[in-house]
């Protein structure tokens, strides 16, 4: 009777190495505003198939091998393992950031890499006690491959940790600088990217599970990250591109306007005359893309210094305060009998929004009911008080 070479789990291990291939090659053809995106994101899918391929050839005692490839597979995975983590999040990063370049600086995320292959090399670790199968392991040999294996499942995590923390920072940048967002966009990232994670946390924990109880969860995380390996590639070709890009953080360090911004704690009252004027004369909400720089630019104030006024007078940020002003516009639309046949697509253009959904996720956090309702208890209010005694 033969034996199998593969399993169920090799099996997945394999299309995960054959997507990531393929996703990885393809990437010069793929939808991408900027080349070192595609670059980052091909990397990412590349490191992900060497480090599969490094499971397989690890734990799968029937695929042949040579002397010569049990003392190189270590390298490999152990490199690509501690890549793949830092190129997601540069990835992150390039999409998120308008003026995000690769830089010398970031050749620092090499290090873990470098300190393992010098591991590697000099205790001449190999596929086979890469396994820490305690027959012929010495005590110090035991505990620097268990300690490399820690390493493998701690680094990643920080790394993904990092990126989640970046998209919250990015999240909350965008509702200070833009009247509308992406919001499918935004969380698809999110959940992405804290998908990613959850599957570090949940390797990392088997690994303790492991040691001290053996339970037999260990291929659970080929299945996850296969699911992660999909989610990325749709994410990829479909909402990555429709994220709002912004600038990074140090670009609002501009020191001609440090002199313009608020020095006390109280706003000024010119400030918010000009805010006001912005919003009630020239009614700049109106503008479906409008953002907080270009706001600034029409009332003539420093966008420092109307972030920080709104923040302080109004006690919200910009995406809230001019949204708003956007909703009570659409409220004058639904309550008004002459404008009882415009769609309710009319009546959120009509009011600077250009999102549906936001429409109407934002009119019933701020009313309670949904536009529908309001404008139906409006015009029945309407009619009742024209309606002859």
């Amino acid at each position: 009777m033969l034996t199998p070479i593969f399993n169920i789990n090799d099996i997945i291990l394999i299309l995960s190495i054959g997507l990531s291939l393929i996703l990885a090659l393809f990437q010069p053809i793929l939808p991408a505003k900027k080349k070192h995106t595609k670059i980052l994101l091909a990397g990412f899918f590349f490191s992900l198939a060497i480090s599969d391929i490094g499971v397989m050839l690890i734990w799968n005692e029937y695929i042949p091998q040579t002397d010569f490839s049990t003392g190189l597979v270590p390298y490999f995975y152990c490199g690509a393992m501690l890549l793949k983590a830092p190129l997601l999040l540069l990835y992150v990063r390039s999409i998120t950031e308008e003026n995000f370049q690769l830089k010398r600086i970031h050749l620092l995320h090499l290090i873990p890499t470098v300190i393992a292959v010098m591991v590697i090399g000099s205790f001449g670790i190999d596929t086979n006690q890469m396994k820490l199968d305690t027959f012929g392991i010495d005590a110090l040999l035991y505990s620097v491959i268990d300690n490399l294996w820690y390493s493998l499942k701690a680094i990643p995590l920080a790394y993904f940790i990092a990126a989640i923390v970046t998209v919250r920072r990015y999240q909350k940048m965008l509702h200070q600088q833009h009247s509308e967002v992406n919001e499918t966009a935004l969380w698809w990232l999110y959940y992405l990217t804290l998908g990613f994670v959850l599957a570090g946390a949940w390797t990392s924990l088997l690994s303790i599970l492991g040691y001290f109880y053996r339970l037999p969860f260990g291929v659970t995380d080929n299945y996850i990250n296969f699911i992660l390996l999909i989610s990325l590639f749709y994410y990829s070709i479909s909402h990555a591109q429709n994220l709002t890009t912004t600038k990074e953080e140090e670009e609002f360090e501009d020191p001609k306007e440090e002199s313009s911004a608020p020095v006390d704690t109280k706003p000024l009252d010119s400030t918010i005359s000009k805010i006001m004027d912005g919003i009630v004369n020239q009614k700049l909400f109106l503008n479906q893309s409008l953002n907080v720089e270009q706001f600034s630019a029409k009332i003539g104030v420093p966008y420092r210094d109307v972030s920080f006024a709104i923040n302080k007078a109004f006690g919200t940020n910009f995406f809230e305060f001019i949204n708003s002003y956007r909703i009570e516009e659409s409220k004058r639309y639904l309550s008004d009998e002459k404008y009882k046949d415009m769609t309710i697509m009319d009546i959120l253009l009509e009011s600077g929004f250009n999102s549906k959904s936001a429409f109407q996720r934002f009119f019933k956090r701020l009313t309670g009911i949904s536009p529908t309702e309001f404008r139906r208890e409006a015009l029945r209010k309407h009619f009742s008080v024209e309606r002859p005694q």
